[in-house]
């Protein structure tokens, strides 16, 4: 956890203070409903489990010049029991996410404004008080090795801005969005993400 920690807040720095302030630029929150896929181990399979987790956002164009295109740049973090199921793994889930997506908007139709976007995802998940279990659910055995690791996913997404308010510099945006987590190094964290965002 104290690795995890640190990795946070190393995060946490880089998203808060690399960037100077520009026009358009946001801040926000978010709320994900994960659904995690299986992971395949040697003694066994994880469970496919939905989750939450929680996060903080900034946005900002990557060209003055051109405001169909900006930057998602999101940290987010879960702590979940995952579930075995029969004959498969049990274990317990810490996960800091940090994800870089290139975004572009496709149109505007009054306050909505739909986009599309792909990325990375990086990240770093420790697993642990992992064992066996058996057909009736119960552990058994020795209880297996830990782990932990550093992540790479790649990201689709697609979702729409909603805007609340009429200043364009000002209004408030309300983001539901649909990603797509396709684990690449380490075959960790993965899935279908809905989540909903309020930046300012």
């Amino acid at each position: 956890m104290h690795k995890l920690v640190q990795v946070g807040m190393l995060s946490a720095l880089c998203l808060s203070s690399s960037f100077a302030f520009a026009k358009g630029e946001r801040y926000g929150v978010s709320v994900n409903m994960l659904s995690i896929d299986s992971i395949e181990y040697k003694e066994g399979s994880s469970s496919s489990q939905d989750t939450l987790r929680y996060g903080i956002v900034h946005t900002r164009p990557i060209s003055e010049d051109n405001n169909r295109w900006r930057w998602w740049l999101g940290l987010n973090y879960l702590s979940e029991d995952m579930k075995a199921p029969k004959n498969g793994i049990y274990q317990e889930l810490s996960n800091l996410e940090f994800r870089v997506v290139p975004q572009y908007a496709l149109s505007s139709w009054s306050i909505f404004t739909p986009y599309i976007g792909a990325g990375l995802s990086l990240g770093y998940s420790q697993y642990s008080n992992r064992w066996k279990v058996d057909s009736a659910g119960f552990k058994y055995g020795e209880q297996l090795k830990d782990i932990d690791q550093f992540e790479v996913g790649a990201v689709a997404a697609i979702g729409s801005v909603i805007k609340l308010g009429s200043d364009p510099d000002a209004h408030m945006q309300i983001i539901p969005q649909v990603s797509y987590i396709l684990p690449v190094v380490n075959d960790g964290l993965g899935g279908v993400e809905l989540s909903v965002s309020l930046l300012f």
